[in-house]
């Protein structure tokens, strides 16, 4: 339609008088070609789509609205549309994957189609395609993330390869935590000897064959000991050497025991950490040396000792615990300390803690207001409401902490906690 209009509208300047006269066809010639380049660019042409691609619409109905159902029936004709069939595809994968993963497909009556469509496409991904899903993934961090990652878990070995590769080169970082905390320990024994390969190779980041060890713990195949005592007299790194320790100790291997439990107190701070997070599986192991270990200035090793004292359980822990909620180690331990004394206080090993908080409180000592908000926090968990409540007739514990609540605290944060307290305990 653009190029008859055009067409039209040069025919009638040429018509004019301006153009009349032997000099026409010359002129004809030096007009038309300018002519026709300005007016293409000034008013385009009407066979140029309208609006956003049906590949735009889709990717934004999945990712930005997670309606998976909408977003198949765009990507679909996108695939027809489009050139350059890798995107539609890639998102095709996770769009399957999503809706089954939410029900929706289900409700929608389009489970069947969904599932031999899923089936269907991930035996035919291509490298490409699967990159181009870790890449959508990575750029876009949604609530369809697990789905999409999971059609790769299922694709098996081959994106396990690539996973693996991208861990090394430092590619999609906001993926890594997925990929070694659940995608390649539930690729399972399949890609073990993919990850063994990595901890073999030498441009293998030292901190990525870590997270590698740990994801061989998970999987828990006794095929990796062998493999993993042969790489431990390659190395030198102490960190390394107590993360291949904790695994085999995982995988059955008890004599690494006594190591382990050494590695606490091992002036190398990657050694510490290595063995804390392992104290929480070691067998019969002292709380002592947990307990001792909570004066640590290492917060990461803190808080998987206070995570450990949840399982290996000792009255007396409780004043350590206390004291990583005043002191001076960041909120993981802190968050870890109130989940293990709240399981203390279900086991009647925390008595009397209520009152003793409660006085902490009160007393104008904890100059940190978020120690302030941590220890307000605890005194919300029910067994120590339940001392509160226990104590009204002798001590009205609750009435001391209204009375603070009114007169002396100034912030906002601790207010609205001892607010949420003070309403729980009517």
């Amino acid at each position: 339609m653009c190029i008859t209009k055009i067409k039209i509208y040069i025919e009638k300047i040429i018509s004019t008088k301006r153009f009349s006269g032997g000099k026409q066809n010359a002129m004809k010639k030096i007009v038309i070609i300018p002519l026709l380049i300005l007016l293409l660019a000034s008013f385009g042409c009407e066979t140029k789509q309208k609006g956003p691609s049906n590949l735009t619409v889709g990717r934004s109905k999945l990712i930005e609205s997670g309606n998976a159902l909408e977003a198949v029936g765009h990507l679909e004709k996108a695939e027809e549309e489009e050139a350059n069939k890798l995107e539609p595809r890639a998102l095709l994968v996770i769009a399957y994957s999503y809706g089954l993963f939410t029900g929706d497909a289900n409700r929608g009556g389009d489970e069947a189609k969904f599932s031999n469509q899923r089936d269907q496409r991930i035996k035919a991904l291509t490298e490409a395609e699967m990159k181009r899903i870790l890449q959508v993934l990575d750029d876009r961090p949604s609530q369809v993330r697990k789905a999409g990652l999971q059609a790769l878990v299922d694709k098996g070995a081959e994106a396990a390869a690539l996973i693996l590769d991208s861990l090394a080169k430092g590619r999609y970082p906001s993926l890594h935590a997925d990929f070694t905390q659940w995608v390649l320990v539930d690729m399972g024994s399949g890609s073990l000897d993919l990850i063994l390969a990595r901890l073999t190779d030498e441009t293998t980041p030292s901190v990525i064959k870590a997270k590698l060890v740990q994801v061989l713990a998970e999987i828990g195949d006794a095929k990796a000991i062998e493999a993993l005592k042969t790489l431990q007299t390659d190395i030198m790194e102490p960190g390394l050497i107590m993360e291949i320790n904790t695994t085999l100790y995982q995988l059955g291997e008890e004599s690494y025991k006594k190591d382990i439990i050494a590695g606490v107190s091992h002036s190398d701070v990657k050694v510490r950490r290595a063995a804390a997070k392992a104290m929480v599986d070691i067998k019969n192991v002292s709380p002592k040396t947990l307990i001792a270990g909570l004066k640590d200035e290492d917060s990461e090793v803190v808080a998987a000792l206070v995570e450990a004292l949840a399982v290996h359980r000792d009255a007396a822990a409780v004043d350590g615990l206390v004291n990583i909620l005043t002191g001076e180690l960041n909120k993981d331990p802190k968050q870890a300390a109130i989940e293990t004394l709240d399981i203390y206080g279900q086991n009647k090993l925390a008595r009397g803690l209520a009152k003793r908080i409660t006085l902490l409180l009160i007393g104008g000592t904890v100059s940190d207001p978020d120690n302030r908000y941590y220890l307000v926090q605890l005194l919300r968990r029910e067994p120590f409401k339940k001392q509160i409540r226990a104590l009204k007739t002798i001590d009205d514990l609750a009435s001391k902490l209204h009375e603070y609540h009114d007169k002396k605290e100034q912030m906002d944060l601790v207010k609205g906690a001892l607010a949420r307290l003070l309403d729980e305990l009517r």
